[in-house]
C-alpha cells in the first residue's frame, strides 16, 4: 500500500540558512533575489518549493550574529556575496564552519551589475578564499540599456533562461553563445564528470567518449557540489528553488513521550527545540487555535511567535535546547549530537 498523502501525515522539514553580510543586504536579498512567491516576513520565510512530504523554511541571518548552534541545526547554507561590500571575515569564518559540518552549500551573488565587483570578480574571490572547487553553471545576462539582470545562460545545456517577464522562459541559445563560452563549458564538464558522475559514466568520460547531458544534469544534483548563482532581480530564484528541492533533512532530534523515544519527523503535534536565542526548529502542523510553551529548567512558559513557518519559529524567550510544544503536552525534545 502506498503511504497516505493526507494533510495530517508528518511532513519532512528542511531548514536553509541564508547568511548575509549586513541587514541591508538581507533586506535586499529577501525582496529582490529569492523569489516573489516566498511566504512570511523577514527574517523567516516558507519556500514555494514545498511539495509532497517536504517543507522548506528559509532563515536569513547576518553572518556576524549567526550562532554556531543555528548553523549546526541547519540542513544547508546559502552564503550571500555582495558586489558592493566584498567578502568580510565573518562570512569567511561562517563558511569554514559549514565546511567542517559538511553542510550542503551554495553561494548567492548580489549587486553583480551595480557593485564594485562584478560576477566574474566574485567568482575569483570565492574560488580563492572560500571554495577552490567552486563550479559555475549559470552566467547572468544583463539588460543592454539598464543594470538589471534579465536571465541566465546555462553552460551545461546551452539554454537561455529568460527571466525578463518574471517567469523563466527557457529557450536554446544561439550557436555564438556556445562558441563564446566553450572554454567555460569544457571546464564545467570536466569538473562535473569527476565530482558527480557514476563510476561507469566517469570511465566513459576518461576513455574520451562523450557523456550524455542528462547524466551530467543528474550529477549536478549531488549535494557535495558547490556553485555560485547571481540572484539580482530574482533572475536566479528558480535556480535556487531547484537546488532547495534536492536537499534533505540532516538534523533530526528525538522526542520523549512518556519514556517512549521517537524521531521528531514522525510528530503530528506541533513540537520543536531551541537552536539559538529566540529561534527554534519546529515539526508538526501549525494550528491557529493552539498555544505554544517553552520548557525551561524549572518552569513552563508560554511563548508567542513573532514569525513562524512549518519548520522554524522566531519567539522571545526561546533558548538553546529548550523544548517548544503545544500547551498541555508532555513531550520533551533532545537534539542530535554528532
Amino acid at each position: 500500500m502506498l503511504p497516505s498523502t493526507a494533510p495530517q501525515m508528518p511532513q519532512a522539514e528542511v531548514l536553509i540558512v541564508v547568511a548575509v553580510p549586513s541587514s541591508a543586504t538581507g533586506t535586499y536579498t529577501a525582496m529582490n533575489c529569492l523569489g516573489s512567491d516566498l511566504r512570511g516576513s523577514y527574517p523567516l520565510f516558507q519556500s514555494p518549493v514545498d511539495s509532497g512530504q517536504t517543507h522548506i523554511s528559509i532563515l536569513l541571518q547576518e553572518c556576524a550574529a549567526l550562532e554556531h548552534s543555528v548553523l549546526e541545526a541547519a540542513d544547508a547554507l546559502v552564503l550571500i556575496l555582495d558586489g558592493q561590500l566584498g567578502l568580510d571575515p565573518h562570512s569567511i569564518s561562517l563558511w569554514m564552519q559549514a565546511v567542517d559540518l559538511s553542510l550542503p552549500r551554495h553561494i548567492g551573488a548580489v549587486h553583480v551589475a551595480t557593485g564594485r565587483a562584478d560576477f566574474d570578480e566574485l567568482i575569483a574571490v570565492a574560488t580563492r578564499v572560500l571554495e577552490p572547487d567552486l563550479m559555475i553553471r549559470y552566467l547572468p545576462i544583463d539588460a543592454e540599456e539598464t543594470d538589471a539582470i534579465v536571465g541566465q545562460y546555462d553552460l551545461l545545456t546551452a539554454d537561455i533562461h529568460d527571466c525578463s517577464s518574471g517567469v523563466p522562459v527557457i529557450r536554446h541559445g544561439d550557436p555564438e553563445h556556445v562558441s563564446l563560452t566553450a572554454d567555460r563549458r569544457d571546464d564545467l564538464f570536466e569538473e562535473l564528470a569527476h565530482a558527480g558522475l557514476t563510476d561507469g559514466s566517469l570511465e566513459t568520460h576518461l576513455q574520451g567518449m562523450p557523456v550524455s547531458i542528462p547524466a551530467l544534469i543528474e550529477a549536478w544534483t549531488d549535494q557535495h557540489i558547490v556553485s555560485i548563482t547571481a540572484l539580482d532581480d530574482q533572475a536566479g530564484a528558480h535556480i535556487m528553488q531547484e537546488w532547495f528541492a534536492h536537499l534533505s533533512s540532516r538534523w533530526v532530534p528525538a522526542v520523549n513521550k512518556a519514556q517512549d523515544f521517537t524521531s521528531i519527523d514522525l510528530a503530528t503535534d506541533r513540537v520543536g527545540i531551541g537552536i539559538g536565542q529566540g529561534l527554534a526548529r519546529m515539526w508538526g502542523q501549525i494550528l491557529s487555535n493552539s498555544h505554544l510553551e517553552v520548557v525551561a529548567e524549572d518552569a513552563v512558559v508560554s511563548v508567542v511567535p513573532t514569525a513562524q513557518t512549518s519548520g522554524c519559529l522566531v519567539a522571545e524567550g526561546v533558548e538553546l535546547d529548550q523544548t517548544v510544544r503545544v500547551h498541555g503536552r508532555a513531550d520533551l525534545v533532545s537534539a542530535p549530537r554528532f
